[in-house]
């Protein structure tokens, strides 16, 4: 059995997405049972110098849609066109379900072939501004920059509610909006 681009990346985000999303529901729901102002976690940080849980939150949706690797002109997004700073649940899932739409309009032949071809992208999305990366193949980009962003962002976002106190564990992490593995 051969593995295509399309199932390791396209189908591992959308069902990602989905979990995140939940823990993002279970989120909303224990700020609201517990009396929390929303702010106080969507401002929470895992550190001073890290990015709050908004930010963790639309980082991973970004890095999902860029996890594309669409043939035609592709390049990284630094955006989804849409107002950066999300203040409120309701936006975050929003956002959430943006990128999994996105996502589930990419088709296995959309991204056929991207594996195998260079490319060449700025990490802000703007030529000339940020970190140009430059490999020989599209896998490198996925395995070594989309992935590694993608499950940074996801489990601080995760880790941020853990710590403060929302009943999240590891199966809402693995399964909590997908629902079982197989």
């Amino acid at each position: 059995m051969s593995l295509s681009l399309y199932d390791t990346s396209v189908g591992v985000f959308i069902r990602q997405l989905k979990n995140l999303s939940a823990v993002l529901q279970k989120a909303e729901t224990w700020c609201d049972d517990n009396g929390k102002p929303h702010a106080e976690l969507l401002e929470a940080r895992l550190s001073p110098d890290m990015y709050p849980l908004t930010s963790q939150i639309r980082l991973a949706a970004r890095w999902a849609r860029n996890g594309a690797l669409l043939n035609e002109g592709y390049a990284f997004k630094a955006t989804d066109g849409k107002p950066e700073l999300r203040h409120t649940f309701a936006e975050l899932q929003q956002l959430v379900h943006d990128a999994m739409e996105f996502l589930q309009a990419v088709r296995p032949e959309d991204i056929a072939g991207a594996e195998n071809r260079p490319v060449s992208v700025w990490s802000s999305g703007e030529e000339g501004q940020g970190h140009n990366v430059k490999l020989d193949a599209g896998h490198k980009l996925l395995s070594q920059v989309i992935f590694p962003n993608f499950w940074f962002h996801d489990s601080m976002a995760y880790a941020i509610c853990r710590m403060k106190g929302v009943p999240v564990g590891k199966l809402d992490f693995l399964m909590g909006g997908a629902g079982p593995v197989g």
